[in-house]
């Protein structure tokens, strides 16, 4: 941990320095970082090795445009010959996986993993040492520190409300915390969103957070049942969104019901930390000196600088972004928002009759050894379809195994949200449809009155209710 809190504790201080550069500084200073990083993994990686030399590169002038698009399909299919690390192989992160629930504990003794299928719906892994993770989360203080309410004391109080049951990356991030010297003056509590929604009402009630922290979608909701006068929260002074779109309107309705500024964070698996808003303000600050960004119409591609475990170069994300001019936030740049991270909030009706939902990241962080992609189908307000690729390699008996495992995944989910009365099933299938309209991947399709889905099975299908 003292060897963690020294990286970072450097990060921070070399983030200050590059914020009082200028552009044309910061961009000569992200290269040199980048050669350094190519250098490194020359040696160490069969997949950047191979590259390099197929393409006659010189590492001592290379640059990130002269290598090829990595995309996710890429990194997993090659997973083994990226990774830098002996011990790291996606085998053995699998098996890690399968039997870690704990996103505190660490694969090898050592490295932070992050498992998710973002809005493409196929697994990914990422994978962080010590100071790889130091760097890419070192803090950056977002204007002045708020200032607490009259009577509070002792530590500040810090609500998470999210999907906290895995190795996912928001909780993954927050919760690393609690071994950090923030732990002396934060008090950390975790709020699974998959948890009932009077429960979880009822528990911040009791805890009173400060700061407020979680999915956008999520935080609405809890905005929705402060005006109820069902949730009751006095003490917030900070609400900071994460992992989904947060729109003017969203920092608006937020910031009247809980009277204080809202922080719009940028984070994801692949990279961690990446930008925020600055309190009231709706554009986003790409902090980028530890990240090229080249964004496009439909996409963007990123290169990671720091992580020299899983080495990301041209990294192709489903985001897209949309930078304007600025010269408040120099040298960095500055985005409307990020387009793309939106997807459907499937709600059904519980066993007592009472609608609540399920969290889209609930569903996105499915992991199951031997699913590839997987899809959402709503059919009804008590009923679903929950479409599954597996790995071709797979024999039938482990085709069968993947599939009964997934459903048991997706009871787990329903039991926990007392939702034994939705039906499901689980379908394996060599093809994932898109959106009709939209002709783009989306993690939940509403199929509601839609005629019976057109699937290409694969012989293995679980049925539960």
């Amino acid at each position: 941990m003292l060897a963690e809190t020294f990286v970072r504790w450097r990060k921070a201080r070399e983030h200050r320095r590059a914020a009082r550069l200028t552009r044309a500084e910061l961009e000569a200073n992200k290269l040199a970082k980048f050669r350094r990083l190519v250098r490194f993994i020359e040696p160490r990686s069969a997949y950047y090795r191979r590259i390099i030399a197929e393409r006659g590169l010189d590492v001592a002038s290379c640059k990130p445009g002269d290598f090829p698009v990595l995309t996710k399909s890429l990194l997993m299919q090659h997973f083994d010959e990226i990774a830098t690390a002996p011990g790291v192989t996606k085998s053995a992160i699998a098996e890690f996986l399968t039997r870690s629930h704990d996103p505190a504990e660490l694969f090898l003794d050592r490295y932070r993993v992050i498992h998710t299928s973002g809005s493409s719906g196929e697994v990914g892994y990422f994978v962080y040492s010590p100071a790889d993770w130091a760097s890419g989360t070192a803090m950056r203080r977002q204007g002045a520190r708020p200032a607490r309410k009259r009577g509070a004391k002792g530590k500040f109080r810090m609500a998470y409300y999210a999907a906290v049951d895995g190795h996912y990356a928001g909780v993954t991030m927050v919760s690393a915390i609690r071994s950090s010297l923030a732990r002396f003056f934060l008090d950390l509590e975790l709020f699974e969103v998959n948890d009932p929604l009077p429960d979880i009402v009822a528990r911040l009630n009791e805890f009173q957070p400060e700061v407020l922290l979680g999915y956008t979608t999520a935080l609405k909701i809890l905005a929705a049942e402060q005006r109820r006068g069902n949730l009751a929260l006095e003490r917030v002074i900070s609400v900071m969104t994460a992992g989904e779109i947060t729109t003017s309107a969203d920092m608006a309705l937020l910031t009247e019901t809980f009277g204080c500024p809202v922080v719009n964070s940028y984070a994801c698996s692949e990279h961690l930390g990446m930008g925020a808003s600055p309190p009231g303000s709706d554009k986003i600050v790409l902090y980028d000196d530890d990240l090229f960004f080249e964004p496009y119409a439909d996409h963007t591609l990123v290169t990671n600088l720091f992580n020299y475990t899983l080495p990301l170069i041209r990294y192709r994300m489903a985001d897209t972004l949309l930078p304007i001019p600025s010269e408040e936030y120099a040298p960095y740049l500055v985005i409307e928002n990020i387009v793309g991270r939106n997807e459907l909030l499937p709600r059904f009706k519980n066993r007592d009759g009472k609608e609540d939902f399920i969290s889209p990241h609930t569903i996105n962080e499915v992991f199951v050894a031997g699913v590839t992609h997987f899809q959402l189908h709503l059919l009804g307000d008590e009923e679903f379809r929950f479409m599954i690729c597996l790995d071709e390699t797979l024999d039938p008996a482990q085709r069968s195994a993947a599939t009964a495992a997934v459903g048991a995944r997706i009871r787990e989910i329903l039991a926990r949200k007392r939702m034994e009365n939705v039906r499901f099933d689980v379908v394996a299938t060599g093809d994932l449809p898109v959106n009709p309209r939209t002709r783009k991947f989306q993690l939940i399709l509403d199929r509601r009155g839609d005629e019976p889905a057109v699937t290409f099975p694969l012989g293995a299908v679980d049925k539960a209710g």
